[in-house]
């Protein structure tokens, strides 16, 4: 699961990277009435992009809940075996000391 995290956050970070580079040509072309037609793409680019964004933020997160809830059960798992061998001990230490039980 490590490496589904990884990639999210890359592609976000890609993302992240494109939507400056987009703002920053988005700046210098509304200086210049000459370039409307580029405005107008560069802003539905940066709309989508945006919208991609949110979306790996929302599988980011869903991932991490997913790692959580993951690691919960394992510890649950993890306390059973370690109340089922305190168990299983306690049994065997009372059997192995217990005296014998003679028929007459």
């Amino acid at each position: 699961m490590r490496e589904v995290s990884d990639d999210i956050l890359a592609d976000i970070d890609a993302t992240v990277t494109q939507l400056v580079e987009n703002a920053e040509a988005l700046k210098s072309a509304k200086m210049s009435h000459y370039f409307d037609h580029e405005i107008d793409v560069l802003e539905r680019t940066q709309e989508s992009l945006f919208a991609r964004l949110m979306h790996r933020q929302a599988l980011l997160e869903m991932d991490q809940r997913e790692k959580t809830l993951e690691s919960v059960r394992k510890e649950a798992v993890v306390r059973k075996v370690v109340e089922y061998a305190k168990v299983f001990k306690s049994n065997r230490r009372s059997q192995k000391w217990a005296k014998p039980i003679s028929k007459k």
